[in-house]
């Protein structure tokens, strides 16, 4: 594998995205919406010891200690900051805790959720396309611009029609950032401190942007024909 433009680096943080080779939308259905979030919880620890799939098979009681173990923040090779699934992409923003965190942990994930789909849609071989996208953050404007842009994509795209449904899209992390969730998979600390603390600031700064973003999103599709 050819080396990255932008390596990845410790406390380093990075807009990852990938899409599926043939379009496929995958995330239309919401048990592979689910099962995708299944897996990106499970593949934050450094300490797994196993593979998702074969969670299910332990013992319930043994099964709740080995999760609570890998759920302590000191195992965690990534910290996932934001994220949001369309019907054939993804969105992440992480930050790497652990040396080859983020290319190690995206390896788990990609093959753990392929290896689930080949089954459920009967196919066989790759499910994404082979290298995924990398974007490093190098200053807190982008920072913030990055997040909007991962949250706004839902409407910009054109998936749903109004700021209202925006704050209520599943697959994303926006309604974490404006409301208080029990939702574990998103730190949200980092992004919040910019707008100290304040949710209902981070909420207009992203709504601010929407229809500028969709415009631009509408001229991108224009120019490919």
């Amino acid at each position: 594998m050819p080396s990255r433009l932008e390596p990845f680096v410790n406390n380093g943080i990075f807009h990852i995205f990938n899409k599926t080779i043939d379009n496929r939308r995958v995330f239309d259905n919401s048990r592979f919406c689910s099962q995708f979030f299944g897996i990106l919880e499970y593949y934050r620890s450094g300490e797994i010891k196993f593979s998702y799939s074969k969670l299910t098979l332990l013992d319930l009681t043994i099964a709740k200690t080995y999760l609570r173990k890998i759920s302590r923040k000191v195992s965690f090779r990534i910290n996932i900051l934001a994220f949001c699934l369309m019907p054939n992409h993804f969105h992440l923003l992480l930050k790497q805790s652990k040396d080859e965190g983020i290319s190690h942990f995206m390896a788990d994930v990609i093959n753990s959720f392929t290896r689930y789909s080949n089954i459920k849609l009967e196919r066989k071989g790759p499910l994404f396309l082979p290298d995924f996208k990398s974007v490093k953050v190098n200053n807190e404007a982008q920072f913030m611009h990055v997040s909007r842009y991962i949250h706004l994509n839902p409407y910009s795209s054109g998936l749903i029609k109004s700021y209202s449904d925006l704050k209520t899209y599943t697959w994303s992390s926006f309604k974490d950032y404006i409301n208080i969730t029990k939702n574990n998979l998103v730190s949200q600390r980092e992004i919040l401190s910019l707008f100290n603390g304040n949710r209902k600031k981070y909420e207009r700064f992203v709504i601010s942007n929407a229809e500028h973003q969709r415009t631009l999103e509408l001229i991108k599709y224009a120019e490919k024909w």
